[in-house]
């Protein structure tokens, strides 16, 4: 809910008390995994049990309004001419174009040994670029197919769908761990589904969808082998088990979160891969399944699975991975819905609950300016957003905030990648040019995210944005009491956000990782000590407040240390101040001995320079005006740390090098204040 000021949520002045609201979230994440408190679905310890799809369509409901298989027509297919036809000249000759690149394509070959250098050495890029690349080029296949109508694309459409029903195993590398035999290669004799084998499986459920009959004049066998390859790859195996990522009994425990030991027979918290697999599970089940009792038992399960995943999301709708993984959450669940909408003619409809709507809004709410979001965690600074899912999330919920954000947000050279997207196009660009709201105050008080900026509707000036959660979140950070500051849009003081993943992304070297570190974001270290991992490691005591001159978020961040800290008290406080256009960092401690030295680390992409005595001058390469960061010399000393970039997804995003500023304690002292003002130069 929005108020007139551009606020987002409800009140303007929200007190969280530490020990009361996370009673509830220590019996939830202790040590050993919980279950069943309350209204609490084990599944989601951050949300509600509210099972939406599960009290909007019964069993009986649902065998009463399921479309069957051969009648349900979602899309348009190679049959649709006039639709086909219909589409920009210049769309209908990008798709040629891409479909011409791959005549007479060389499917790549995929050898064990590649499949094995995730398990030998890390490396999981040299596996997904083969299975990337013929995705891309199946998918370019059959949609100049379907454009041109004339055969020519058949016979390597063909070629594709073979060689994709001859994979061993659909999904990566990396997600093995799921298999009895652990990593290494795929054992046939027990088959998992993963995110990327329910991928594929969409694409070809797709493939054999929208070509029709066309497939028949190569072989009649083609559609039978992709019928065949999908039910003993996907469909089977997801009615007969229970995976890790469903939310319900059953699965080997998930290898992020280290810290949850699961009971052999309960069940794990679930995240975006619930969705996203759903997703595509929903898609092959919906459009390739031809036996009609397994299908509509698919979705029966499908319902229990999304169900986990939306009582998960806590009531403002915050997404824990961030908004780096928007698209393939709350978007994949839109998608399912839509899914579900449309094979009951209508009958499954949960877009009147409130949570729905929270969770479209959350990419509106970490907005930053332009492709510039909010990136906790695993997220990137710089997120090229999904324009047609948030126009048509925004057009089912008649929401003008998401229309225009997907509008303004339309890339100068847009084309279309999906099917649903190619016949949304030309009614996206139809849409009058929108602004998309840049929100003055946003405030998510079960997230704990609050951002703030001088102005509603306008980059000018500071943007400051605080976390006040714990470290125990889905692709979680080391970043409880955290801070962005951007200045014109641009940003100052950043998160270096998600990096390309390897091997140790996701086992227990996970937090070996700098950039998962709390010493590696606006935090302080403690006498050589970091925040711990986990959700027992959070903030309390969290009190937002905003009005017209100001908004700041006041927290205690003792408990996000561990005991090695000897810290008894740390109390940050952040706040912009409108009128001035300053931002204020202030902290205050109280250890229970002495430590060697406190250390403010400060993340930037800004070159530095000393301009005074206890001043900083950054200096943006992006056009910002330069800032000051201003602290008091007789109690902080400045050293600055270039750290060059070798990791390919932070080069994409910040460049060769970026730069750590550590303000240091000068000697051992158990209290004492520090303060920091952020100002332009």
């Amino acid at each position: 809910m929005q108020a007139e000021n551009g606020q987002s949520q409800l009140s303007r002045r929200q007190l969280l008390v530490g020990s009361a609201a996370l009673a509830g979230a220590t019996a939830l994440f202790g040590p050993l995994f919980a279950l069943e408190i309350g209204n609490v679905d084990s599944a989601a310890p951050r949300g509600k049990q509210r099972n939406l799809l599960s009290q909007a369509c019964s069993p009986e409901k649902l065998k009463e309004t399921l479309i069957p298989q051969d009648k349900y027509r979602p899309f348009h297919t190679i049959r649709d001419r006039g639709a086909w036809e219909a589409l920009r000249p210049q769309t209908r000759a990008n798709l040629l174009a891409a479909g011409e690149k791959y005549l007479g394509y060389k499917w790549p070959e995929m050898p064990a040994t590649i499949f094995l250098e995730y398990a030998r050495n890390g490396n999981r890029t040299d596996y997904e670029n083969l299975r990337n690349a013929r995705m891309r080029a199946l998918q370019a296949l059959v949609f100049a197919e379907c454009v041109e109508n004339k055969g020519r694309f058949l016979d390597d459409v063909t070629n594709g769908v073979w060689a994709t029903c001859e994979e061993s195993f659909w999904g990566v590398p990396a997600h093995l761990y799921i298999q009895k035999a652990d990593l290494g290669l795929p054992d046939p004799r027990d088959p998992i589904v993963d995110l990327f084998a329910a991928q594929t499986s969409a694409l070809m459920a797709t493939t054999v969808y929208v070509l029709e009959s066309a497939l028949d004049t190569v072989s009649p066998l083609v559609r039978e082998r992709v019928y065949f390859e999908t039910e003993r790859r996907i469909l089977e195996p997801l009615l007969a088990q229970n995976f890790m990522w469903m939310g319900l009994p059953g699965g080997k425990p998930r290898h992020d979160l280290p810290w949850i030991e699961v009971p052999e027979g309960k069940v794990q918290p679930v995240n975006n891969w619930d969705a996203w697999i759903c997703w595509n599970w929903l898609t092959t089940a919906l459009l390739v399944d031809r036996d009609e009792g397994r299908r509509r038992r698919s979705v029966e399960k499908i319902f229990l699975c999304l169900d986990k995943f939306i009582n998960t999301y806590p009531d403002d709708g915050g997404c824990e991975e961030g908004p780096g993984y928007w698209n393939v959450a709350a978007g994949a669940m839109f998608d399912s819905l839509e899914l579900l909408h449309s094979a009951t003619a209508g009958a499954v409809d949960i877009y009147g609950h409130p949570l729905i709507t929270e969770m479209a809004l959350y990419m509106n709410r970490v907005h930053i300016n332009g492709d510039y979001y909010l990136n906790q965690g695993d997220a990137s600074p710089i997120i090229h957003l999904d324009v047609d899912k948030m126009y048509r999330f925004g057009k089912r919920l008649k929401n003008q905030d998401l229309i225009a954000l997907a509008v303004s947000s339309i890339p100068e050279h847009y084309q279309p990648e999906t099917l649903v997207a190619i016949f949304t196009e030309t009614e996206l660009r139809s849409q009058p040019r929108a602004q998309a709201r840049l929100l003055r105050d946003t405030w998510l008080p079960d997230s704990r995210i609050m951002a703030a900026r001088r102005k509603a509707e306008s980059a000018e000036g500071f943007y400051l944005a605080c976390i006040a959660a714990d470290n125990g979140k889905s692709h979680s950070h080391n970043d409880t009491g955290s801070f962005w500051v951007y200045s014109q849009g641009l940003p100052v003081l950043m998160d270096m956000g998600q990096e390309t993943y390897q091997k140790k992304s996701f086992d227990a070297h996970r937090y070996e990782i700098p950039s998962t570190q709390s010493a590696y974001h606006n935090l302080p270290t403690i006498g050589g000590v970091q925040q711990g991992v986990g959700p027992m490691f959070r903030a309390t005591d969290v009190v937002y407040e905003s009005n017209e001159n100001s908004a700041q978020l006041a927290m205690e961040l003792a408990k996000a240390y561990p005991p090695e800290a000897r810290l008894k008290s740390w109390r940050r406080t952040v706040r912009l101040d409108r009128g001035k256009n300053m931002v204020e960092i202030s902290d205050s401690y109280l250890l229970a001995e002495p430590v060697p030295e406190i250390i403010l680390n400060l993340m930037t992409a800004c070159d530095v320079k000393e301009s005074g005595k206890g001043q900083l001058t950054l200096v943006s390469s992006q056009g910002a005006p330069p800032s000051l960061i201003s602290f008091d010399s007789a109690l902080l000393t400045a050293s600055v740390e270039t750290i060059s970039l070798e990791n390919l997804e932070l080069k994409r995003n910040w460049g060769s090098h970026i730069f750590r500023i550590q303000l240091k304690t000068p000697g051992a002292k158990t209290s004492g204040r520090l303060k920091l003002t952020v100002t332009t130069a």
